[in-house]
């Protein structure tokens, strides 16, 4: 059941009805029931794996505030069976293939992990650390916590909530606010036209590029990667706006996670910006546990690198994925390491570092540095990647651009077009939300005005959306993490 079907929508209208029906006190066991028809969905096997990992957490955290001998022994074992299993499950098939390769043997098998096992994991190790830090007391009600672990929303991509913030809000009981309501279909709108119009048609050119990457070189293969990158962040923050919409209509704030990342000056700016509940979390549960940057330079670069590569390892098994989280480290160690002699630089040369020149060229320079990045991300593989590093920069084929030939990927000169002016529409959309709040701007606009802007976004959601057969769009990029 994808955000983006047509069961989904009914599956979403359906519990919105009842949870506004019942009595406050109720209103979470409709979530809840719910949230575990959602999850039986993607096989009814799995719930096993998402009761056991929520039970002994569960248990686990009210031993701990109960007692506190054994609090760190219990806490260990808390992180290895959420964290340890989730890792080993995730990187079976290199470890498999280091065994085969060692002993000479032919093993195999094939892991097939668990619907959200990445976030619900995560959000389960944050509860524990909280509880044993002492900042939010332990759930004593099972069913509240399987609630938040379960939470239908955001339990498939995200985002990394913490129990602080959603467990009271379950529980609290909401009244129908229509402006509550309006804002969240806004937002799922919004989010569906992200999705549809521009990330599965941006998708188009890439896969057939990286799914043919040897017939491609110079700028095709530039383009791909552009493309890649506004299909990953129209893709993830789309289904963000989706995921935040509907928890909104039940009257729940769920952990925002973009802040208009491309507008970044530097690669740690970016990721304050990307992806912000999984940031947060690295920076909360592994950096300042790890002494973050309070035992001298050295030891926060150190930091920084381990924090990444495990980025990149949670991301997916691979060396493509180790080298992604690896650059990403890089460019923030070289950033903090050499911030001082850029800043003499530009004081010599007479130069305004906050001028709008100087903002606009430290963007351009954050962007390429992490369009790089995102080749390794892409890339089926490790060779795939060089081959496709490497082809970039041979054969030089600029006249592509108005010939005609760029068009033989795939999309023609209208798709680009409207993928031109949707990632310029977009972009404007969020530096703006940066400094404004938009839907309170809407709702002081006349309602002849608010209708004309909804049935425009719907106009441009019905023609320019990417459908396959059935109504089934491309899958959500996160789905797969």
């Amino acid at each position: 059941m994808t955000y983006t079907s047509y069961a989904f929508l009914i599956f979403t209208v359906i519990t919105t009805g009842i949870y506004y029906t019942v009595h406050k006190k109720r209103q979470w066991m409709v979530l809840l029931l719910s949230s575990i028809i959602f999850y039986i969905c993607s096989g009814p096997v799995f719930l096993i794996w998402l009761l056991s990992f929520t039970f002994f957490t569960w248990y686990g955290a009210g031993k701990m505030e109960k007692s506190k001998a054994g609090r760190k022994a219990v806490l260990a074992v808390l992180i290895f069976m959420n964290i340890g299993v989730l890792f080993l499950l995730k990187w079976s098939g290199m470890e498999l293939a280091f065994i085969n390769r060692v002993f000479g043997t032919g093993l195999g098998w094939r892991v097939v992990l668990p619907m959200g096992m990445s976030f619900f994991t995560f959000q389960n190790v944050s509860y524990s650390v909280d509880v044993y830090r002492g900042k939010i007391p332990a759930e004593r009600n099972f069913w509240h916590y399987l609630l938040y672990a379960s939470y239908f929303p955001y339990i498939v991509s995200g985002p990394v909530n913490r129990y602080e913030k959603m467990g009271a809000q379950f529980c609290a009981g909401h009244s129908f606010d229509r402006d509550a309501f309006y804002h969240g279909m806004l937002r799922i709108l919004w989010g569906y036209m992200k999705k549809m119009v521009i990330a599965d048609r941006a998708a188009i050119f890439v896969d057939e590029v990286f799914g043919h990457y040897y017939m491609y070189r110079g700028i095709f293969i530039v383009i791909a990667v552009l493309l890649f990158s506004l299909q990953l962040y129209m893709d993830f923050s789309g289904c963000m706006d989706i995921v935040l919409g509907v928890s909104k209509l039940f009257g729940i704030e769920m952990t925002e996670n973009f802040r208009a990342p491309y507008g970044a000056v530097t690669v740690a700016d970016f990721w304050r910006r990307w992806h912000m509940s999984l940031t947060s979390w690295f920076r909360d549960y592994l950096y300042i546990p790890l002494g973050g940057n309070r035992k001298g330079a050295a030891r926060k670069y150190l930091n920084i690198m381990l924090v990444f590569l495990f980025c990149g390892m949670w991301h997916g098994a691979g060396i493509t994925f180790l080298i992604w989280g690896f650059l990403n480290g890089a460019y923030q160690v070289a950033g903090s390491m050499t911030v001082r002699i850029r800043e003499r630089l530009c004081q010599a040369a007479g130069l305004d570092g906050h001028s709008h020149g100087a903002m606009l060229r430290k963007k351009l320079t954050t962007a390429v540095l992490i369009e790089s990045t995102w080749l390794f991300f892409r890339a089926d593989g490790f060779k795939e990647a060089f081959v496709m590093l490497r082809r970039m920069f041979t054969g030089w084929n600029p006249w592509i651009l108005s010939d005609g030939t760029l068009y033989q990927a795939g999309l023609d000169q209208w798709d680009f077009l409207i993928l031109l002016v949707g990632a310029l529409c977009v972009g404007r959309v969020s530096r703006m939300a940066d400094d404004k709040d938009l839907y309170r701007i809407f709702c002081s606009q006349s309602w002849l005005c608010q209708i004309m802007v909804i049935l425009g976004a719907l106009v441009v959601w019905y023609l320019f959306g990417i459908y396959g057969p059935g109504f089934n769009p491309v899958e959500f990029l996160y789905f797969n993490f």
